[in-house]
């Protein structure tokens, strides 16, 4: 996403699914497509026969392991548990690789201003709403590929076979369209309430390991800016306890951070004195002050000050 400071530097895909319907249990998937977030690098599965759904499902699991993000539209209500769900029938999965999930149609609900005046936010709907209504070739939605699935598999139409990948591929590239024109989105913010990935590396003498640190949500209150994550692959298990901060990993991959803060008036702030921190890495930002950053005050959080201070901290495990 070219405008999401999050997902820099970061393997990031578009994904999406068609299935016989809305089932985990018994529905199964008909195609997926994944495609690069500026429209290029298109790859395509179709399952031939539904029988042999495991090895689409397969298919999806190695592109998705090869992410550091993935880019979906309700992916995170459907098209990721339905995957994982396909994955434990045929024991190719207990859960899916340390990525970060980025649902479009999530953010767009939670923080597009325009979101309680539309009628729908489907997905087609948010492409014409955003002028990209043009941009699409097919001619039919997602349920029809459910009767021209039905079609190929009984009648040999690779014309039925066409269509639904013509769809699919169009779902995947009309969304990289739409992540293209988000520039209005709260993207501290979204980091902040929804989560992140960051990668840290560390040197040894059997070459350089790369860590995915993937954050849940921050919260600022009772003195600590706080929040869990979980590291990929599980550090040594590590400990700080220091007067400004305390971070700690398990050998289970689990991560704890509180950064404890100080108040002024109607300031919260994190004293970078206490912080094994850089404090002039911070000082472009708007709640420097000193060496100190102000990461609240009686407007709000500062979200871009508190990631960024969460980010230099998580560093800190490789």
């Amino acid at each position: 996403m070219m405008y999401d400071p999050y997902s820099k530097n970061l393997r990031c895909k578009v994904f999406d699914i068609e299935t016989t319907g809305l089932y985990y249990s018994h529905d199964r998937i008909i195609s997926a497509s994944f495609i690069d977030p500026d429209g290029t690098g298109l790859v395509q599965y179709f399952t031939e026969d539904p029988a042999a759904e495991d090895f689409t499902v397969s298919m999806i699991l190695k592109e998705l392991s090869d992410c550091d993000a993935v880019i979906t539209y309700n992916g995170a209500g459907f098209d990721l548990p339905f995957v994982l769900s396909r994955a434990k029938k045929y024991g190719l999965a207990e859960k899916l690789p340390a990525m970060r999930s980025v649902d479009i149609y999530k953010l767009l609900k939670h923080y597009w201003q325009l979101a309680p005046s539309m009628e729908s936010l489907r997905q087609k709907a948010v492409e014409d709403a955003l002028g990209l209504a043009e941009c699409r070739t097919d001619l039919i939605g997602g349920g029809d590929c459910i009767s021209l699935y039905s079609e190929y598999l009984n009648l040999g139409r690779s014309e039925a076979k066409d269509l639904i990948l013509l769809h699919n591929a169009d779902d995947v590239r009309q969304l990289a369209r739409i992540t293209q024109k988000l520039s209005f989105l709260p993207y501290h913010r979204i980091a902040f309430e929804q989560g992140m990935l960051m990668k840290a590396y560390t040197q040894s003498l059997l070459g350089q390991t790369e860590y995915r640190i993937l954050t849940g949500p921050a919260s600022l209150k009772g003195g600590k800016l706080s929040l869990s994550a979980r590291i990929d692959p599980p550090c040594m298990p590590t400990a700080f306890y220091e007067d400004g901060f305390t971070l700690q990993a398990g050998a289970d991959g689990k991560v704890q951070l509180d950064v404890y803060t100080g108040k002024a008036e109607d300031l919260e702030f994190a004293d970078l004195r206490k912080l094994p921190v850089d404090a002039q890495s911070f000082a472009k930002l708007p709640g420097f002050s000193e060496s100190f950053l102000v990461l609240s005050t009686e407007n709000g959080i500062n979200y871009a000050e508190c990631m960024a201070v969460i980010s230099a901290l998580l560093e800190k495990l490789a």
